[in-house]
């Protein structure tokens, strides 16, 4: 069975200084783990989370070595003033007001940066310290999106997954985030990015885009899985004796009121004030409810110490006691509020004996209480969901009653259709939302999603950070035929804006043409046509090797002339896809197109990012309809669409280049940054006659087995590239 290392910004338990010991902790991720059953999951479970070192060392060492279910539990300990700067100032004041769309309250300070980013690096090398390579490391919520970077930076071979809690936010508001690019570098790392609802993974989808410049990653690493709960424990808990002693006691003093329900942590997310305006606006609008219909609001304290959340305790009361005084008599009490948190039992009753909850959060990632809600009622008279439709668990409970918070008259009048609901129809919707539940349970939850985490990506290839340099394989070079296969745009030289300014550097040219006086065989195989390639190179006075078109045409330095590789006429299907081109570069501002001869290219680097990769996606699908049963293909890259004849094609020049070969090399490097590389890499890795090392160029998926981070690194790759060949030279002579 495999074991699956949960890490969290707590562990699911609390210190308390009352007591000198800790105490289970509550929390939506804490009510989902503690159900989970390892046989259905088919993992063990370890769960490493942050003590602040004020806790007693020997406390801390009674934790590491418990066993709780079936739970082991690791602590991270971290100073206690770090671990206030980084929860505090960052998590607390800028990435859950700003993910909650609360940007009015959002607070930078360079120090809560720094912080979270020393946590989040002392997170990762604990992990490292106990991870085996076969493990799953599961990731979860905002505290630590760092993490999965570090991690498969240090070691690409970790599965690592992440989910986040909260709601994703739009592009247009996570963008204001000045650390945006580092965030985003990291998620993009983790082999499945989780979120509870699609448009949490659309808005990081489209951020990506927006915020990167990037395409967006592909299906199978992104997903929705909404988490659930412990379905079994609340339907025992609301049969338990405990429960129902709570029940007998409150039905006393209840009689025939009717009760709406509220159970919120004090938080401005959880939309409070709108929903006791509502309330308010329902006993003005409706006076025939009054007196039969209570709300029963229990707020639990959170973030006692900061002033906005004073604050808000303080017009809550408020308006409580305004409501209660305008509309209470001596026999009526409007509203029934508790400022603490209560007991299981006594929540399961109150569960049961409410007619309503209402849910009215302004943003919820999820919001658990709903569903807990729904699994405690019984069959007789069972209540009614009201649930705000920017809460997660809207997209999941398809019988529940939908408000939008902000309209306060709406909301009245759904609270009074929810108070009278029919009976028939509510067994017939809490039955069916319980029969989802039943089966779609937090073991489940976690099931779906590691299942989905093993299966989302073959094994990581090699990152190399740049100041590293060089892989292990170099060494083999010594005594070997070597050919090296390599792109020019975004490799060997830098993208720009118009394909037209791209230059190699001197440091790159002065390399270049140290390795191709070597005996390696060094083949430049690029998109770009036979023009700009003489002009780089046959003009520096290269020697080597020049594929243009993607292969279409080759020159070799010894015939001193230009090769026709391709069989097939490209006016067969040129004319029509020029057309198609023309009208969408009138529609795209910035977008070009560049007549490759056997290829062309419709370029869309400079132009408006989500409204051009929108077009590219309706330009691809139009394309490919046109050239069905052409010999042509379409190709997606980096900002750019491109249409080829068939045989221009990379990865069947490289194939084509090593049969013609006299003797088939030891040893073939290929190295690029874009899809049409991935051709290339796709033909070198099926072969077993050669050993093979195929380098990707970038942070994208790949076939490719390792990879370098970005462009600047290349330039490293080679020079330690040539010190190896260099060595292989003085090895031989």
């Amino acid at each position: 069975m495999s074991r699956c290392l949960l890490i969290s910004n707590r562990l699911p338990i609390t210190y308390d200084e009352k007591i000198n010991n800790f105490k289970a902790s509550s929390g939506g991720l804490v009510s989902a783990i503690k159900g989970l059953d390892a046989e259905v999951v088919g993992c063990t479970f370890e769960w490493l989370g942050i003590l602040t070192d004020d806790i007693a060392s020997e406390l801390i060492e009674m934790v590491r070595h418990e066993t709780v279910g079936n739970l082991k539990y690791h602590p991270i300990v971290v100073p206690k003033d770090l671990y206030h700067h980084y929860y505090n100032e960052y998590c607390n004041n800028v990435i859950w007001p700003l993910f909650h769309y609360e940007r009015s309250l959002v607070m930078h300070t360079e120090r809560g940066w720094k912080s979270y980013c020393q946590v989040n690096l002392i997170v990762a090398e604990e992990i490292l310290k106990v991870a085996h390579d076969d493990d799953i490391i599961w990731v979860h919520d905002f505290q630590l999106m760092l993490v999965p970077g570090i991690l498969k930076t240090k070691r690409p071979k970790l599965k690592v997954g992440f989910f986040l809690h909260i709601p994703f936010p739009s592009s247009e508001i996570f963008r204001e985030l000045p650390q945006r690019k580092e965030i985003l570098h990291s998620l993009i790392q983790a082999d499945l990015v989780g979120f509870h609802d699609l448009s949490y993974m659309n808005h990081f989808r489209s951020s990506i885009q927006r915020v990167l410049g990037e395409n967006p990653l592909p299906e199978r690493s992104l997903g929705v899985y909404p988490i659930s709960i412990d379905s079994s424990y609340f339907r025992d808990l609301a049969d338990s004796v405990a429960t129902r002693e709570f029940i007998t006691k409150y039905k006393e003093n209840k009689k025939e009121m009717k009760w709406i329900l509220g159970v919120d942590r004090l938080d401005y997310i959880k939309g409070l004030t709108l929903k006791l305006r509502a309330f308010r606006k329902l006993l003005k609008e409706y006076p025939e409810e009054r007196e039969k219909v209570q709300m029963v609001q229990i707020v639990i304290p959170s973030r006692t110490e900061v002033p906005e959340y004073q604050k808000l305790k303080a017009k809550i009361e408020q308006l409580v006691s305004s409501i209660n005084g305008e509309f209470g008599t001596p026999a009526y009490m409007p509203i029934f509020y508790l400022y603490h948190s209560v007991c299981a039992p006594e929540l399961s009753a109150l569960y049961q004996l409410s007619e309503v909850l209402h849910v009215g959060s302004t943003r919820d990632g999820m919001n658990l209480v709903s569903l807990e809600y729904i699994v405690s009622q019984k069959d007789k008279y069972p209540g009614v969901v009201l649930l705000s439709e920017f809460t997660g668990a809207h997209s999941t409970l398809s019988y529940a009653m939908s408000i939008n918070p902000w309209n306060v008259t709406e909301t009245a009048r759904r609270m009074k259709e929810a108070i009278n609901h029919p009976e028939v129809k509510r067994r017939a919707e809490i039955s069916a939302m319980q029969t989802f539940l039943h089966h779609y349970n937090s073991s489940e939850w976690a099931r779906i999603y590691i299942r989905d985490l093993i299966s989302s990506r073959p094994e990581k290839k090699t990152v190399i950070l740049p100041q590293e340099g060089k892989f292990p394989w170099m060494n083999l070079l010594a005594g070997k035929r070597v050919v090296i296969f390599c792109d020019l745009d975004g490799t060997l030289a830098p993208i720009s804006k118009f394909p037209s300014d791209v230059r190699l550097q001197e440091p790159m040219i002065d390399l270049l043409k140290k390795i191709s006086a070597t005996s390696a065989e060094f083949v430049i195989v690029s998109g770009r046509d036979r023009e700009f390639l003489e002009e780089q190179f046959l003009g520096q006075g290269f020697t080597f090797p020049l594929a243009a078109c993607h292969g279409a045409y080759y020159f070799s330095p010894a015939e001193e002339e230009w090769i026709n590789l391709v069989s097939h006429d490209p006016l067969k299907w040129k004319s029509s896809v020029m057309d198609i081109l023309k009208m969408y570069t009138s529609r795209t501002p910035g977008s070009f197109i560049e007549d490759k001869g056997h290829a062309v290219t419709w370029h869309y680097r400079n132009s408006p990012t989500e409204f051009a990769s929108f077009l590219a996606n309706k330009l691809t699908f139009e394309l490919e309809e046109t050239l069905t049963n052409q010999p042509a293909q379409v190709n997606r890259g980096k900002k750019v669409i491109e249409v080829t004849s068939v045989n221009a094609n990379k990865g069947y020049f490289v194939e084509q280049w090593l049969q013609r070969m006299e003797y088939l090399p030891d040893i073939v490097i290929a190295i690029g940054d874009d899809t049409t590389d991935e051709d290339m890499f796709d033909m070198l890795q099926g072969r077993t006659d050669v050993k093979t090392f195929c380098i990707k160029v970038g942070r994208e998926k790949s076939r490719a087995r390792y990879s370098l981070p970005d462009q600047g690194a290349v330039r490293d790759f080679m020079g330690n590239l040539l010190h190896s060949l260099e060595n292989h030279e003085s090895s031989v002579s």
